[in-house]
């Protein structure tokens, strides 16, 4: 390991880390806020812009199409040119967008920057995972990237009062200032994110050792000669294609990679699905009121944040292998015992046990897959693992209705049951052959486990 990456490793946790963990992290707190913002304001958007209701049910997929767009074009970029560029890059991109999205006039016009604020946040995925990973000592990176994944719900239920308040006090446009809102907080973000650098260990990859020990120097203050000498200084990793870099994921960590595309669609399916299309088709079944299904989202979201964070405190003191694996069975447990439910109150009791296992799932798979691919192309791989997770949370919520509409709800939970099995399988394989993430650098979790 070089002696940036021993510094790096060895700091204690500082207003420094504090000051990188809230530039970036605010990422997730903006994709909940974004996903979570169009259902509350969508009647309203489509009365003013006069389109159908079947015509709105598109708006939030064109979100996530453009959240895979993004991913994959942003993910292998972020190796390429650095992490700082291209979380500023996406940040703003979201910024202009969503600024866009208020100012629409027609469905189509609705629809285009929908996909450009898609792109934006699936853009931060790659860049944003990587520089927390490559930031942020070994014995405390399981909980803070887990408790950055965990803020999702935070940007849920930000975007859920902001709606609830700018539609019950300004006029019929006013869900025009609730996409503004967003805009106003990434500004301030910019500004923020103007002063972390870029990644020491990016730099070292790329040969730029003396950029590299500046910045460690700078940040932890230290004279950049006063570093130890770089003996063993690896060669500079080559400038690669978009193709070039995956061809070298698939030659190099094909079972990683497997793996990591298992987990996020484990992770990805069930929640989008059960969100999607609960309140409109399960909730209903199952005697849930309708004036009561706002308020199970929201308590929902509540467990959720709070089980994602014990779960991102055991990554560290247990253990990703074992935690992980404990998480994604409970999921399919809980799956199956909402198929066994028979009262409305026993549906809910569980179903708030199932929302804490399925967040944690959603937090805790980012903490393992960001961690065990080479530094040069963790962003690809990251990005090419989001990607495939929105294939799943596209095609999720359109065949859990069709299931419904054929078998029952009993048939839905079955799926979700199946899928996080899929989870629990994939983490057990990796329990067996993968490598264990707590206290190992980054280097470290290239030395052993499948590849």
């Amino acid at each position: 390991m070089s002696a940036v990456g021993r510094l790096l490793d060895r700091a204690d946790w500082s207003h420094v880390h504090l000051r990188i963990t809230a530039a970036l992290g605010v990422a997730w707190i903006l994709d909940g806020f974004e996903t979570t913002v169009t259902g509350p304001v969508l009647a309203n958007v489509a009365h003013e812009l006069h389109f159908s209701g079947s015509t709105a049910a598109w708006v939030n997929p064109i979100y996530t199409v453009g959240m895979l767009a993004g991913a994959l074009t942003f993910g292998p970029l972020a190796d390429r040119l650095g992490r700082r560029r291209l979380f500023m890059l996406t940040l703003a991109i979201y910024c202009i967008a969503t600024v866009l999205t208020g100012f629409a006039w027609s469905f189509a016009s609705l629809a285009a920057f929908r996909f450009l604020t898609g792109i934006g946040i699936g853009g931060e995925y790659g860049a944003i995972n990587s520089a927390i990973e490559e930031f942020i000592p070994p014995r405390y990176r399981g909980r803070v990237d887990g408790t950055i994944n965990a803020s999702w719900n935070v940007g849920a239920v930000v975007a859920s009062g902001a709606a609830y308040l700018a539609l019950g006090a300004l006029p019929t446009d006013a869900w025009r200032a609730v996409f503004w809102f967003g805009a106003i907080v990434a500004v301030g973000v910019l500004f923020v994110r103007s002063s972390v650098p870029e990644s020491p260990r990016w730099l070292a990859a790329r040969g730029r050792d003396d950029e590299a020990r500046a910045i460690v120097a700078r940040l932890f203050g230290a004279r950049p000669e006063a570093l130890p000498p770089e003996p063993d200084a690896a060669e500079p990793a080559p400038q690669r294609t978009y193709l070039q870099q995956v061809a070298r994921l698939w030659s190099e960590t094909p079972a990683r990679l497997i793996f990591s595309f298992a987990l996020n669609l484990a992770q990805v399916m069930p929640y989008y699905g059960i969100i999607a299309i609960g309140g409109i088709a399960i909730f209903p079944a199952v005697g849930i009121p309708r004036s009561g299904i706002p308020l199970l989202y929201l308590a929902s979201a509540g467990t959720g944040f709070c089980a994602q964070l014990v779960m991102s405190w055991l990554t560290d003191w247990w253990g990703r292998r074992p935690t992980m694996l404990a998480v994604f069975t409970g999921a399919a447990v809980c799956c199956g015992l909402l198929n066994a439910t028979h009262t409305p109150a026993w549906f809910v009791a569980v179903f708030l046990i199932f929302g804490m296992f399925s967040a944690s799932a959603g937090a805790g798979a980012y903490v393992v897959v960001s961690e065990i691919f080479p530094t040069d192309v963790r962003s690809s791989a990251i990005g090419l693992s989001v990607a495939v997770g929105r294939v799943g949370a596209i095609v999720a919520p359109v065949a859990f209705f069709a299931l419904n509409a054929r078998y029952g709800v009993g048939a839905v939970f079955f799926a979700m049951t199946a899928i996080f099995a899929g989870g629990a399988l994939a983490m057990l394989w990796w329990y067996r052959f993968g490598v264990e993430g707590r206290g190992r650098s980054l280097e470290q979790m290239l030395e052993s486990g499948v590849r």
